[in-house]
């Protein structure tokens, strides 16, 4: 995993009265679309199983931005880990983001979603990304928490 202490890194969390498992359940089901206002598409081959790939198409305030991921780690109700690349100036720079799931509780769970750029020239796009990124952990964070009050 890519250092959490990178000067470009965002993380934000939202407590959820749900236990962890089902928390699991709302963030990995299949038709994310229809209830998750982050996300315009979503494409899988092997769900979140680690080692399967993820293709979503996230929405900002800048329109749509898209992205291919590697699950990297999943551990059902604990943690999700998503990792992809892409190249700028001509060098591969990496995005990470660790989905953490922790049970405070009985019924009750702290999602942490975690981003962290790495990569030759990340000072140059961070500003830029730092937006898009935060704009998507708010929308992705609200529609879990509006999924859990539903459960």
């Amino acid at each position: 995993m890519i250092e959490s202490n990178s000067p470009f890194s965002l993380k934000a969390g939202i407590q959820l009265k749900i236990p962890s498992q089902a928390a699991w359940d709302l963030f990995t089901q299949p038709n994310q679309t229809n209830c998750n206002h982050a996300i315009q598409s979503f494409d899988s081959d092997f769900g979140f199983l680690t080692g399967s790939t993820q293709n979503i198409t996230f929405q900002s305030l800048r329109g749509p931005f898209t992205a291919k991921f590697e699950v990297i780690e999943s551990i059902p109700g604990q943690l999700l880990v998503l990792e992809g690349h892409f190249r700028h100036c001509l060098t591969k720079h990496t995005e990470q983001w660790q989905i953490h799931f922790s049970s405070i509780g009985v019924a009750q769970t702290e999602v942490t979603i975690s981003f962290v750029l790495s990569g030759a020239f990340a000072s140059r796009i961070w500003n830029e990304k730092k937006l898009i990124v935060n704009n998507i952990l708010n929308l992705w964070l609200e529609s879990l928490r509006l999924q859990s009050e539903r459960f």
